[in-house]
């Protein structure tokens, strides 16, 4: 991910949105059930840490390698545990060294039957899994991205246990989020899981109602960030649930926009976003080998956990209200 202009992005947004409407629209509308505000007390930070961990052993998790692999092994096995079905989405890509070859890894709550991918439930949150590509150190991405990796297995625990609260989510980790060279040029190099994610997403009878994605969430002396390129509702849920949850002192606005897996999102799928991610320029560690385990807090997983647990259940209790209202 790197900084950029608010504006610049902005008018590329605005660009590449135009001419999208003659696509197939959502033809069926997923009620939502309520996630109840005790699912958001119920995460913990002590098991999203005992998540990265066992990722870290792994090793680095650049595309194609063997720590990538036994990645997407555990957290298959995970999410199976908790009811969740898993679909992997491999594709190829040409990069700055040729082809690669990428897997997204796609989690619906179905303990029973084949989830319907074919249509998407109100809510996608989205992080990335692979780990910076760098041919002479061993870069074991802790933070980047092992964090927003291990909240988000916690949050489909969390969900599982509260019924129908686990059918509102579909879960991806993103491949391929970290260019191949050094700079992440959009388009050109970098996002690349993200991007054949909201290609494929446009193809699906529905599209979801608001994207989440997540990065760098692991950090307790640095700031989480809400993107400002996030949908402007969103930003207002985020703000009222901040205020919730008293964390007005490590959450912040960001002062411009930041190219990450939430972009292709809006540019290739429409669909409204919001981005949560740490003040990485403040990270003297970032993409280097020190991104290490010591660098990160079960008290700040648990922060960004509680807090998108928190802004689901803010949307969907208003939308449960209203619907009884209608009825």
């Amino acid at each position: 991910m790197i900084k950029s202009t608010f504006a610049s992005i902005l008018a590329l947004l605005l660009l590449n949105s135009c001419g999208k409407k003659e696509e197939s629209q959502p033809v069926e509308i997923i009620s939502l059930a309520p996630v109840p505000s005790s699912a958001v007390s119920q995460f913990s930070g002590k098991r999203a840490f005992d998540h990265i961990k066992k990722l870290t052993d792994f090793g680095p998790r650049p595309p194609e390698s063997e720590g990538y692999r036994k990645s997407l092994a555990y957290l298959e096995k995970e999410l199976h545990k908790l009811g969740w079905k898993t679909k992997r989405s491999s594709f190829q890509s040409q990069t700055p060294i040729g082809p690669i070859n990428f897997t997204n890894l796609i989690a619906r709550y179905s303990p029973n039957t084949e989830p319907d991918w074919s249509i998407s439930p109100p809510f996608i949150i989205g992080g990335h899994l692979d780990t910076k590509r760098y041919p002479t150190k061993i870069f074991l991405g802790v933070n980047d991205s092992g964090s927003s990796t291990g909240v988000m297995l916690e949050m489909a625990r969390v969900l599982s246990e509260n019924g129908g609260a686990a059918l509102n989510v579909e879960f991806v980790f993103f491949d391929g989020e970290e260019a191949i060279l050094e700079d992440m040029v959009f388009r050109k190099d970098g996002l690349y899981g993200s991007t054949n994610y909201a290609q494929q997403l446009r193809k699906r009878r529905t599209l979801p109602a608001l994207g989440i994605v997540i990065d760098l969430v692991g950090d307790p002396e640095v700031n989480l960030l809400i993107g400002r390129d996030s949908n402007p509702a969103a930003i207002a849920q985020t703000q009222r649930a901040v205020k919730t949850l008293q964390l007005e002192k490590e959450v912040t606005l960001a002062p411009g926009s930041i190219l990450d897996d939430h972009v292709p999102l809006i540019v290739f799928a429409n669909l409204p976003v919001l981005h949560l991610i740490g003040d990485f320029e403040k990270m003297p560690y970032w993409h280097k080998e020190g991104d290490t385990l010591d660098k990160i807090s079960p008290g700040a997983l648990e922060n960004t956990g509680k807090l998108t647990l928190q802004i689901l259940h803010q949307i969907t209790q208003r939308k449960s209200k209203s619907s009884e209202q209608e009825n």
